[in-house]
């Protein structure tokens, strides 16, 4: 069977629009599975400082303000903070790269 130029082109442009779904799709399960991982590891972050007494000195710049017990709070915080601008910043590159894809196949 023999294609002419433009049915190469349509099935090549079919098969690389399959690829990229399937690339997509991995890179969502990926993240997902990130995603829970990191509830679940906050949860436990949350659950073991949460009940513990955590010394901390007390000095002028604000760390009497905040009680012992809240210590693990305050982890867990920074902790899902970091996680969440690392996470933001990971799929704001792979939108980039495939929007940049997207404009050199025009």
């Amino acid at each position: 069977m023999k294609y002419t130029k433009e049915d190469a082109l349509k099935e090549i442009r079919r098969r690389s629009e399959i690829i990229r779904q399937k690339r997509e799709r991995r890179t969502t399960k990926i993240l997902t599975t990130t995603a829970g991982f990191t509830l679940v590891a906050l949860f436990a972050v949350i659950s073991i400082f949460s009940g513990s007494t955590i010394s901390a000195t007390q000095s002028e710049y604000g760390a009497f303000i905040i009680s012992a017990e809240s210590g693990g709070y305050v982890l867990a915080a920074v902790l899902g903070f970091v996680l969440g601008v690392t996470i933001t910043l990971l799929i704001k590159q792979l939108n980039k790269k495939n929007s940049d894809k997207k404009q050199a196949d025009l």
